[in-house]
Parts: C-alpha cells; sequence; structure tokens
C-alpha cells in the first residue's frame, strides 16, 4: 500500500474514533502477570460519558483468552440514570477494546411495553366478554380468558392451549363435520382484517350446542398470523 494512502487510511480511522456516537476506549496491559498495569491509551469524547472501566481482572482475562465478552450493565459517569452496556475484545498482542453502547431508551422502551403487557393482561382477564386468540394457519388456541373457557364449560385456560378449534365445533359443517366454512372465514379476514357480530353455533365440552356473537380481528405476530375473536352468548 502507498504510504499515502496509508495515512489517509490511519487519519479516517483516527476521525472515526473521535467522532463516533458509541464509546470506545483502547486500554494495554504492561505487565502480563499484573492486571493492574492496564493503562488507558485512546479514550473518546462518547466514553468520557459513558459507565466506569470495568475491574481490571475482567479485562486482563479477555486479553489472555482471545475471546471477546460481555461485561453487563453499568450506570453513566456523568448521569447514573443512563445505562450502557460493555463489550470488550482483544487487540493482540497485549490491549484490549471497549465498546459501551449507551441502551437507556431501548430499557425505557422495554418497560413501557412490560407494563403496556400487564394492562393488557389485567383487562384480558377481567373483561365480562370471552375473548380467545388463535392461530389463523393450523387453527390452535394461544391465549383465551376466564368467560371464554367458562363458555366452553371448561376450568382453565390450560385445557384449551394447543387444542384446535375445531374440537368444539367452530366453522364446522353441520353435515360433513369439516371445517369447510372456516377458509371463506379466513379468505374475508384477510380482505377486511376485521368482521363484527358474526352469528355461529359451538359445542361445549360437556357436548351442548349454543348460539353465540362473535367479532373477529385478523393481526400479525412475526410474520405468523393470529385471530383474536370476542364471543357473546345468545
Amino acid at each position: 500500500m502507498a504510504p499515502h494512502r496509508f495515512a489517509e487510511i490511519t487519519q479516517h480511522a483516527e476521525e472515526f474514533f473521535e467522532l463516533a456516537p458509541i464509546g470506545m476506549a483502547i486500554l494495554r496491559l504492561e505487565d502480563p502477570a499484573e492486571p493492574a498495569s492496564l493503562r488507558i491509551i485512546a479514550l473518546n469524547p462518547a466514553a468520557r460519558a459513558a459507565s466506569d472501566v470495568p475491574a481490571a481482572a475482567q479485562l486482563a482475562e479477555v486479553i489472555r483468552s482471545g475471546v471477546p465478552a460481555n461485561l453487563g450493565e453499568r450506570p453513566g459517569q456523568d448521569d447514573p440514570a443512563r445505562l450502557f452496556t460493555v463489550t470488550a475484545f482483544p487487540i493482540p498482542p497485549d490491549c484490549v477494546g471497549l465498546v459501551f453502547e449507551d441502551i437507556t431508551e431501548r430499557r425505557k422502551q422495554q418497560r413501557r411495553a412490560q407494563e403496556s403487557e400487564i394492562r393488557y393482561r389485567k383487562i384480558f382477564e377481567a373483561s365480562t366478554a370471552a375473548i380467545c386468540i388463535f392461530n389463523a394457519h393450523n387453527r390452535t388456541f394461544v391465549d383465551t380468558n376466564p368467560r371464554f373457557t367458562a363458555l366452553l364449560g371448561l376450568g382453565g385456560a390450560s385445557q384449551l392451549l394447543g387444542k384446535k378449534i375445531d374440537a368444539f365445533g367452530f366453522w364446522i359443517d353441520a353435515d360433513s363435520g369439516h371445517v369447510s366454512d372456516y377458509p371463506a372465514l379466513l379468505a374475508r379476514l384477510r380482505m377486511e382484517h376485521s368482521i363484527r357480530e358474526v352469528a355461529l353455533t359451538f359445542r361445549t365440552f360437556g357436548g351442548q350446542v349454543r348460539r353465540a356473537l362473535v367479532s373477529l380481528e385478523l393481526f400479525e405476530v412475526e410474520d405468523a398470523e393470529y385471530i383474536l375473536g370476542i364471543f357473546w352468548r345468545v
């Protein structure tokens, strides 16, 4: 490589190190037998606001083993309310690199999602409507509330999970016993996404035939289709 080209690449690397929004540091182990001999030889501006440097023994082990390591989460130096993950990776023969990633917003989003899930679960469980969720492809139940299990004459959701809606006569052709009505229903849901107050018949666990009104909503999670059903006895 031409000297001027090497100098240009080196300059760009230095600019990248200084301007990167992620904290980065490089430390050298001056005495292989003494972890406390680790010295910081480079630290970019983003790293100065990040967490403290991890324990010397942890970093010396990364250099010795030659294997990168996730050193966990740590509070920020300037603002303890901020949270950083610290990843260490070896730089042979005697250095270790550190990357500090600010995950404060990610953790806030996760907490909000958890809080939302808790609120949803409380509403789902306490609803006076019978509610279920089933896989649109294989028609198996994935979640039900207490009112829905009671509607079918069952004692708990565990008796339903993994079972198909077919077992209770939902969208079953009365003459043939096959799910001939379901493909048309699914095709309609894929076009309209929701259907309101459709009448249907079903069988309880004890074999009683009952009627209900149902509203249906088709949704996707990780490319899999699911149907939310809300039922009212008539």
